[in-house]
């Protein structure tokens, strides 16, 4: 005999049949408290269908330099339109798209200043490039259909990051890693704050960064903590970019920096702490495994390992990261969104113990996950 389905199940599709039905929906207009709820879900369900428009938006805004001509000061639609040259009664109309999205506020009739996520979006060089950099993502995405069913393999994301397109050769090129190098060093300073807020790094003596690119989330570190000494770990193309970076911030006389390939080649071994930021979600689980592989058979008993990404979870900001990285290692050709338990289990077959989760302050961002070599 077939088993009914869960009490939840049966629920959900009452549920479900309920909201398909126009005179359900009927009702609920009808009346003031279900209104409302109904509002509030019409405008989520507007925000996804509307969501490419709104994200053109911004890159409109990023591109014409807008929301980097209204920091620290207001400004009047003639002034923004002699300085994006747009004219006056199109750009109106675009400076009121950015205020419905809370980027603008209107202070007086044609007087602007930024809103608040305006005022971050100026402030961010990291989140601009991103803005600047989904561009690329959303032609990639333009017959999202054909991606999902294998048709689409040659993207442009997968030309623009260049370790993908060659795992088991020579690596990509240093004229082929500039691109990228720089987008991350950019992008990296929301992460570094997340991790350096939900770990505390001052019992550590050396600090290594695998897959570290320029140096950005070491140079935060060293920032924050005087005495570290820095130990950088990526690929032979862009190591002379990370030593010239760190050398530019002077650093240089607390830095190590070594090229190879993080699952086959000897890592320093001094370290007391290594992290991997950003690094497992690039690729797939077989090549995880020969990362940690590596790591475990490099490094000393004791050392600690801090895996800091955007990991897929339970908290609103954690799913929202989940859904745009499914997508866009899908578009890249390598790697997942991986749930903290995920990547624990990866860490333990490994060889590593102790491991834990470590929630931050901006699961958006990135959840960390402990363990000990």
């Amino acid at each position: 005999m077939r088993a009914s389905p869960p009490l939840a199940l049966r629920l959900r599709l009452w549920r479900n049949r309920m909201i398909a039905s126009p005179a359900f929906r009927r009702l609920v207009a009808r009346v003031p408290l279900l209104r409302a709820i109904g509002n509030r879900k019409a405008n989520d369900l507007f925000r996804l269908t509307g969501g490419f428009i709104f994200s053109q938006v911004m890159l409109a805004g990023v591109r014409l330099g807008l929301y980097a001509a209204l920091v620290d000061t207001p400004a009047t639609t003639e002034s923004l339109a002699s300085h994006t040259g747009i004219p006056d009664t199109r750009l109106r109309i675009f400076l009121r798209a950015n205020a419905a999205l809370g980027l603008l506020v209107e202070a007086a009739p044609d007087l602007w200043v930024l809103d608040d996520a305006g005022v971050v979006l100026a402030s961010d060089r990291g989140l601009s490039a991103m803005v600047m950099h989904h561009a690329m993502l959303y032609r990639d995405l333009a017959e999202p259909d054909q991606l999902l069913r294998g048709a689409v393999t040659a993207t442009e994301l997968r030309e623009y990051w260049a370790y993908v397109r060659d795992m088991s050769g020579t690596g990509p090129k240093p004229a082929e890693v500039d691109g990228y190098s720089l987008l991350m060093r950019e992008s990296q300073a929301m992460m570094a704050d997340c991790i350096l807020a939900a770990h505390d790094f001052s019992g550590v003596r050396v600090l290594l960064d695998v897959g570290g690119g320029d140096g950005a989330f070491l140079a935060a570190a060293a920032n924050r903590y005087p005495d570290l000494a820095l130990r950088l770990f990526d690929l032979p193309a862009v190591a002379p970019r990370a030593n010239r970076h760190l050398e530019s911030l002077g650093l240089s006389d607390r830095t190590w920096v070594h090229g190879g390939d993080f699952t086959r080649d000897p890592l320093p071994d001094d370290a007391d702490c290594v992290t991997l930021v950003r690094i497992l979600c690039d690729h797939d689980d077989s090549r995880v495994a020969a990362i940690l592989a590596n790591l475990h058979r490099s490094l000393r008993s004791g050392t600690t390992l801090i895996v800091a990404e955007a990991m897929d979870g339970k908290t609103e900001g954690a799913r929202l990261s989940a859904a745009y990285f499914s997508l866009y290692f899908l578009a890249m050709g390598s790697g997942r969104c991986r749930n903290a338990q995920e990547i624990a289990s990866l860490l333990s077959a490994a060889g590593f113990k102790k491991v834990r989760t470590v929630a931050t302050a901006t699961p958006l961002i990135a959840t960390l996950v402990i363990a000990t070599r």
